[in-house]
């Protein structure tokens, strides 16, 4: 089946982007259709997430507030949940089947705990929106129908569950510590309307309508949630995140602190600075200020301490996670040397900070103890009871020691990466190194077929030519000779023809298989075949071999070969002698190579600008071996090539 994938192009104008449908070969995988989908236009995105910082604020505006109806009566736990819901306005575009319910559930309670709030329920309309643009027929229904009907079974058992979440109904008397008659039977009777049910279906069946996609078109439930992983993990969308985060904490930390507030406490502090102490989590929207955030919400948190009759978790959270930032966000100018040594001073100091704030420092923190004064207690020391009351709640060691988890936490999140970085680094340079080997090897393999391709080509056709020059002096001989030059042209020539088939059977090998049909290597055993091949009576050649030719190994055998073969093509194509000695002695040791002729010499240092290969390949073939080659040679006297190629030497 043809799979089309979506790419996403960035608008400039209001509506974040445009789909373009582009066709791709079978097989195309739904994460390259995840992907596309995450290059969302980030003006959409920040959009969104102002909708749903705007609807945490709305909630967070009663949080605080005693007479909300029902608010301050509901379990904490259910207040913290419904605060959080508006988040899921920042994922309708990514996975809008999670959202759109989950709204309706978060308006529903909110309606619960006397909270309505409208940007849920606006969310709702968006979700359905991004819901009829992404997903399938099937499942634009099928998630419209569950997100319609829950509310209406939730009304079912809408009074034992709002028994359930409001456990001290009093018997009509706000005075008892109970909700009041009135409210408990305002909460209970506006529920959710079947009209607004119903609405959910049609808005539904408009926006298909609107924005209907083909089946191909339409995102997987995979691709889905691989967009949404992708925004919740996808470094460009890091800073929506964090103010996201920030946002949230503070209305989970308002919301203890209103529990707080509405119990009675906080009665020395002014009425502003339980709000600073709940939004001071804001500055984790910042995360390059780490050591700001610490500081801050320390601060926060040690008020809170002294201020609240219960521990305010959320806060201390907000205040570990700061302390995880320090330690684990990489920045050139900070390291392990001070972040950690910051971190456990911080936490250090807050017991000593309770247990030796002064009566000054802590009336400027609280103006309030001073209208209290000073009185005699019952052992006639002079106390001011607002103070002592304060200076009673101590920043627990043990809370100390528990904060210090995200503080090792961080240290073993910060060792992970610097490991895996150097982990990938030395795999990186495994691979450059094994990428230069293998280059290295084509370049050995490449300069030892040219050297093969020289000796071969150069003295099978240099062969050939001199057996062809011959030719006017055989004819006059007789027909004899003419036929065995001819004969020792064409064996020169089938030779030359075998090494080449061989060297380019080799080069035609795409897996690097040597092929067992090739030609073994010639060795000294061909040492006689070849001097009797080049031999001629204008250029007679003596060879003189002594010791067992089976002897040493083959590429050593090779190597003796090559050079006897390059030292007589030198000499008849290039010194024009009239003799030749060659001299092969094999012994345990190595092998020793002479070949001396009585020609016309050459220049060594012309020679070698002049590009002479076959000097060039005897010298590396001798160097691969650790031997020697000694070449004597100097116009009009003759040339001398002498090698020495050990055997049994490490290579």
């Amino acid at each position: 089946m043809t799979a089309v994938s979506l790419l996403r192009v960035t608008a400039r104008g209001p509506s974040a982007s445009r789909m373009v449908a582009v066709s791709t070969t079978t097989g195309v995988s739904t994460r390259a259709h995840a992907l596309a989908w995450l290059s969302v236009g980030r003006r959409a995105i920040w959009l969104d997430a102002a909708l749903a910082v705007a609807g945490l604020v709305s909630l967070q505006v009663g949080a605080a507030n005693s007479h909300t109806d029902g608010w301050p009566y509901a379990w904490l736990w259910l207040r913290m949940v419904v605060v959080l819901f508006p988040l899921l306005i920042a994922i309708r575009r990514f996975e809008p089947a999670l959202a759109l319910p989950g709204l309706v559930l978060g308006a529903y309670l909110a309606g619960l705990v006397g909270q309505l709030d409208w940007f849920l329920l606006g969310g709702c309309v968006l979700a359905l929106w991004s819901l009829a643009g992404r997903c399938r027929v099937p499942t634009v229904l099928a998630v419209a129908g569950f997100s319609a009907a829950l509310p209406l079974l939730l009304g079912l058992i809408r009074p034992k569950l709002i028994s359930l979440l409001y456990p001290d109904i009093a018997d009509g008397s706000a005075d008892q510590g109970g909700i009041t008659v009135h409210d408990f039977k305002k909460i209970a009777w506006n529920g959710w309307p079947r009209w607004q049910a119903l609405l959910i279906v049609v808005l539904a069946l408009v926006f298909l309508a609107i924005r209907h996609r083909s089946w191909a078109d339409a995102a997987t439930a995979r691709a889905r949630l691989t967009d949404l992983r992708g925004f919740l993990r996808d470094p460009a969308y890091e800073r929506v995140r964090d103010v996201l985060l920030a946002v949230a904490a503070s209305g989970l930390i308002l919301t203890e602190i209103g529990q707080d507030l509405f119990e009675g406490n906080w009665w020395s502090a002014p009425r502003w600075m339980p709000y600073v102490v709940a939004y001071a989590a804001l500055i984790l929207m910042f995360r390059r200020l780490s050591i700001v955030a610490v500081l801050i919400l320390a601060a926060a948190s040690l008020i809170a301490n002294w201020q609240a009759s219960t521990d305010i978790v959320t806060l201390y959270c907000a205040f570990g996670l700061a302390l995880y930032r320090l330690i684990v966000t990489p920045k050139r100018s900070r390291s392990l040397r001070w972040t950690l040594p910051t971190a456990i001073a911080v936490l250090a100091v807050l017991p000593i900070i309770t247990i030796w704030m002064p009566y000054s420092a802590m009336a400027v923190l609280f103006p309030a103890i001073r209208r209290v004064g000073f009185h005699f207690d019952f052992d006639g020391v002079l106390r001011n009871p607002w103070y002592s009351a304060i200076m009673t709640h101590r920043w627990p060691v043990s809370l100390s020691l528990v904060l210090l988890l995200p503080v090792c936490a961080g240290i073993a999140v910060r060792l992970y990466w610097r490991n895996r970085e150097a982990a990938r680094r030395e795999v990186e340079l495994e691979q450059e190194a094994v990428e230069r080997e293998a280059e290295q090897v084509v370049l050995t393999e490449r300069s030892n077929i040219a050297r093969d391709l020289h000796d071969v080509v150069a003295h099978a056709v240099n062969l050939m030519v001199i057996q062809a020059e011959t030719g006017p002096d055989l004819v006059r001989r007789g027909e004899t000779d003419v036929l065995a030059g001819f004969q020792r042209i064409g064996d020169a020539g089938r030779r030359a023809l075998g090494e080449l088939d061989r060297l380019l059977s080799a080069l035609r090998d795409a897996d690097g298989v040597p092929d067992p049909q090739l030609a073994p290597q010639p060795g000294l055993k061909d040492v006689r075949q070849l001097v009797t091949d080049v031999s001629s009576e204008q250029l007679p050649i003596e060879l003189e071999l002594t010791g067992d030719p089976a002897l040493p190994p083959a590429g050593h055998q090779l190597t003796a070969y090559r050079l006897v073969q390059e030292g007589l093509t030198n000499a008849v194509r290039h010194s024009k002698a009239t003799k030749v000695n060659v001299t092969v002695a094999i012994g345990a040791a190595g092998i020793e190579v002479k070949v001396v002729d009585d020609g016309a010499g050459f220049d060594q240092v012309a020679a070698r600008r002049g590009g002479r290969h076959g000097l060039a390949g005897m010298r590396e073939r001798v160097r691969v071996h650790h031997g020697t080659l000694d070449i004597g040679t100097a116009p009009g006297n003759g040339t001398t090539i002498k090698a020495w190629i050990p055997v049994g030497v490490a290579e």
